[in-house]
């Protein structure tokens, strides 16, 4: 099978390890929070093995938010084709500074950049990030990444700039009377800046029918992260609805955090892609464009760089299945359990 496209990782996150979630959002967070406050020097050290396991799972091409510069420097020199998309931050008053701050991460990265390694920016939710910060991005004229419409404490803050994010953001200090509520759903909230750009939008656990139009006419990619919404509780996504409308929906693993302790290849996206077949019995053929041609899409690589194609990369991976079987070997391996490996004939 072709190498898969990960279109939302947070490879800084590897070195935690699969997480227990105990319902509590807030205290989830705060835990990341402290990991990378904490442990900011092991970042690249994380992000290395984050792409080593990748690579092991029979991924080859990935989107990653990048938490630091470190981060994405990190992905860069480790020889993955990938798009960084650096995180950015601000919200109320400290909007200023928080595009200031991107400015110069972005001045700093940009002569990394070369054929396979591609820097994005990444407002990181309409919770942390202000109108002013996503306007800002657009204007790099970069592709752009942002969790939107990821859960419904998110939904209440940008509506009513309430309930417990807002509680959270005057804990830390971080709140101030210039963050209004809005009265509209995130998705209806950045509708004039979506237009805009290449966006990759992660999650989308929260729509109806209206924003699923608005997300069909400003063209975005939805980066789907199956196993990471069943681990939050998330029930429902709409993601055939969006298929069937044109919208183009890819997979991605979210972090290492949300996945079962007892994956052995937990940055798979064959595992995502078993995950639905087995909850949804999605249809093979589907799963696999979105695990592939779709992922390239969103990340601006050539399509045809993950099909086995004439003149496409020899990067592909190896899964076991059963040659006496007379059922579809692409079905096989979406029911069976074999780990894959990665074979790269390109060097």
């Amino acid at each position: 099978m072709p190498a898969m496209v990960n279109v939302h990782a947070h490879l800084d996150l590897t070195s935690i390890g699969s997480v227990p979630y105990t319902g509590d959002l807030m205290s989830w967070g705060a835990l990341v929070m402290d990991h990378r406050a904490t442990q900011a020097d092991d970042g690249p050290a994380s992000v290395a093995a984050g792409v080593i396991q990748s690579r092991q799972a029979g991924v080859g091409y990935i989107g990653d938010i990048a938490g630091s510069v470190d981060a994405a420097l990190a992905l860069a020199q480790s020889g993955m084709p990938a798009t960084s998309f650096l995180e950015c931050f601000g919200s109320g008053e400290r909007q200023a500074a928080g595009i200031a701050r991107l400015h110069e991460q972005l001045q700093s990265l940009k002569e990394h950049e070369s054929d396979t390694w591609q820097l994005g920016v990444q407002p990181h939710a309409p919770y942390s990030a202000g109108l002013k910060v996503y306007s800002a991005a657009v204007q790099t004229a970069r592709r752009v990444c942002t969790h939107l419409a990821e859960m419904p404490e998110e939904i209440q803050f940008v509506r009513d700039a309430a309930g417990p994010i807002a509680d959270r953001l005057k804990n830390w200090g971080k709140w101030d009377d210039t963050i209004k509520p809005t009265g509209l759903h995130p998705i209806n909230w950045l509708a004039s800046l979506l237009k805009q750009s290449p966006w990759l939008l992660a999650h989308c656990n929260y729509v109806d029918d209206n924003h699923i139009a608005v997300l069909q006419r400003v063209g975005a990619s939805i980066a789907y992260c199956p196993i990471a919404s069943d681990y939050f509780g998330h029930k429902g996504h709409r993601y055939r609805d969006m298929i069937a409308v044109g919208i183009n929906v890819c997979l991605g693993t979210d972090s290492i955090l949300c996945q079962p302790s007892d994956e052995p290849q937990p940055m798979s996206i064959l595992a995502q892609m078993r995950h639905l077949y087995q909850r949804d019995q999605t249809d093979p053929q589907t799963l696999l464009a979105m695990a592939t041609l779709n992922g390239a899409v969103a990340l601006g690589f050539s399509p045809k760089k993950t099909t086995l194609a004439p003149g496409a990369p020899a990067r592909f991976m190896v899964v076991p299945f059963d040659t006496d079987n007379p059922a579809d070997p692409l079905t096989q391996v979406l029911q069976n359990r074999y780990p894959v490996s990665l074979l790269d004939l390109t060097h």
